[in-house]
């Protein structure tokens, strides 16, 4: 997919190269400028030179990635995405931390890199610009990508990447534009929050606008890898942290199976003392609402579901009874245990939801995300910004 392509266009790995050569100099200046073709053949004479510098790598493969949006398939574009995937290989096990390098070290080089497939008018034109991005051609690439999206209104690949291409260009307005565009084709994608991130950090000089977009990517998937990347890059740059709340909950119930229709809960007895552990006691509540909806609870709350399966609901209403049976008890919050401080703190905040969706969820949880996101991305972003990531150079919102 060109999107990877574009991932190493944007968020590129920070290496240091303690000595740099004329023909590392000159490949640098030349895929800076968006010719790939043109650096191809000197970062393959320079990984061989430095077999254990991975950004060299990385821009090997990112190169070859372009190529290969230039040929049609065949054994050719075979062989091509086939070095691809061996020097993203290489790049990863040299310790490349970009999450572009692990997908493309993972892809399947007999399938097409496509990220536009079928043969629509706006799907063959996303194509022209595919092969025009990269030959470098980036004012080609966006009046196609913006033909492709007058064909096909709904292709977020057009709009992303004619969002991409005037990155390139450095024109940060019409990158905007455009990312805003694939945004209103569909909110719920975490790619044009993140790549517009990545301008605004670069062009802008505003990284408290940068990190609003790489906050909204993760509230838009918050279960993809790639959705954290921009935000923990900007952390870094930023020296900020992203630390979750950390609330330890006691391990699910399960059911015995030696006997039908019997759950089993298992409790740690240290939790229990309340010399040791002021409002341990109360996570036995939580053990207690969990089990009930393993029971009839599920069934009632959920007719239409066919299986049980751990819901929000259930671990709503599981850590809300936690925190309402600390509260009740009025154990001052310097005698409690981290978990518990931490889950009055978000129940506190009404962001109890936001916390179990995003840092507490599993399988069967994070179905529950899309609807609870509709009603409230808001407070996911709130929540984030508020728990999640923690201090910055700049902490105004610019």
């Amino acid at each position: 997919m060109r999107s990877w392509i574009v991932v190493g266009c944007l968020c590129l790995s920070a290496v240091c190269v303690t000595a740099q050569s004329d023909e590392a100099a000159n490949a640098n200046a030349l895929y800076h400028a968006g010719k790939k073709l043109e650096a191809l053949p000197l970062y393959e004479a320079i990984t061989k030179a430095n077999p254990k510098e991975y950004l060299y790598y990385e821009r090997l493969a990112d190169c070859l990635a372009a190529k290969s949006s230039q040929l049609d398939e065949g054994p050719e574009a075979v062989e091509v995405r086939t070095r691809m995937r061996d020097a993203a290989k290489r790049a990863v096990e040299l310790g490349d931390p970009m999450e572009f390098m692990r997908i493309m070290s993972g892809i399947d080089p007999t399938k097409a890199l496509d990220a536009v497939g079928g043969a629509s008018t706006g799907a063959g034109l996303v194509k022209e610009g595919e092969k025009a991005y990269g030959a470098g051609d980036y004012n080609t690439a966006i009046a196609k990508y913006a033909a492709a999206l007058e064909a096909d209104p709904h292709l977020y690949q057009a709009a992303l990447f004619a969002g991409d291409s005037a990155y390139a260009e450095k024109d940060l307005a019409t990158a905007a534009k455009w990312f805003a565009k694939a945004i209103a084709i569909d909110p719920n994608r975490e790619t044009a929050y993140r790549y517009w991130g990545d301008a605004i950090l670069r062009y802008s000089g505003n990284p408290m606008s940068a990190k609003e977009k790489f906050i909204q990517a993760v509230v838009a998937e918050p279960y993809s890898r790639l959705a954290w990347q921009g935000i923990q890059q900007w952390s870094q740059a930023q020296k900020a942290t992203i630390v979750p709340p950390k609330i330890q909950r006691p391990a699910p119930p399960q059911d015995d199976p030696n006997k039908p229709n019997t759950t089993n809960i298992t409790i740690d007895a240290g939790t229990l003392d309340e010399k040791k552990n002021p409002g341990g006691f109360a996570w036995m509540m939580y053990s207690m609402v969990r089990a009930s909806y393993r029971g009839d609870t599920f069934k009632k709350s959920f007719p239409n579901e066919k299986e049980y399966r751990h819901t929000l609901k259930e671990e709503d209403a599981a850590l809300s009874v936690v925190a309402s049976t600390v509260q009740e008890k009025k154990i001052k919050p310097s005698k409690l245990d981290e978990s518990l401080r931490n889950l009055l703190a978000v129940n506190d905040a009404g962001m109890l939801d936001c916390w179990i969706l995003i840092n507490g969820a599993d399988e069967g949880i994070a179905q529950d995300y899309p609807a609870y996101m509709k009603e409230h991305r808001r407070l996911l972003f709130d929540y984030l910004d508020r728990f999640v990531v923690h201090g910055g150079l700049n902490p105004a919102v610019q």
